[in-house]
């Protein structure tokens, strides 16, 4: 009975890893076509009217605070997908790792296993294509922070202000890494129920 259990449990988290992993990438899909796409628009626009007026830093701001919370969103889905996958990756392990050990006597010695047993890696993993991919994506969603400020002041008849744009990008993106960095740094050192539920 308990094997028929740890199986099945096995191939659900294997689902579920999948699904996460798929999401994981649906989400980074997503957030790359929309900024590209409004930068296109941008461009559509500016070819339109051939100057850079009020009308068209007014329809930059419009667009690039849209796009800036819009990328937001899924750049903070993109951190909680990353800690729902590692906490499905170890529960994964930890099955194999018990097959692997005390199962494996009983089923004809298989002891050369080749994939993963570690259930204490942490969800931050500096040398991790997610962590590079989560950097782009706060960079992405800072970089739109800044165009929006750029184009406040010129949407209201004013001098553009290009360092306040650097700053308000500089900002956004300090905040975003490390707010997102230290999120998982610390809910991946708990449990899954004291991380997702915030119970013991």
């Amino acid at each position: 009975m308990a094997n028929e259990y740890l199986l099945k449990e096995y191939d659900l988290n294997f689902e579920q890893l999948r699904y996460y992993d798929d999401r994981y990438n649906n989400t980074l899909k997503y957030l790359y076509t929309l900024s590209s796409a409004v930068v296109t628009a941008l461009f559509a626009v500016y070819g339109l009217t051939k100057n850079f007026t009020q009308g068209f830093y007014g329809c930059q701001l419009f667009l690039s605070t849209v796009v800036f919370v819009a990328t937001l969103l899924l750049y903070l889905t993109m951190i909680q997908n990353r800690l729902y996958f590692v906490f499905t990756a170890r529960q994964l392990n930890a099955i194999r790792g018990y097959c692997m050990g005390k199962e494996a006597e009983t089923a004809g010695g298989f002891k050369n296993n080749q994939l993963y047993t570690s259930t204490d890696f942490p969800a931050l993993k500096p040398s991790s294509v997610h962590t590079f991919q989560l950097l782009g994506a706060a960079l992405i969603s800072s970089l739109f922070a800044g165009i929006s400020a750029y184009a406040l002041c010129p949407a209201f008849g004013q001098e553009p202000c290009t360092a306040a744009a650097i700053l308000i990008f500089l900002v956004f993106a300090a905040i975003e890494i490390v707010g997102g960095f230290w999120y998982l740094v610390t809910n991946g050192k708990k449990s899954a129920d004291q991380a997702i539920h915030g119970t013991k």
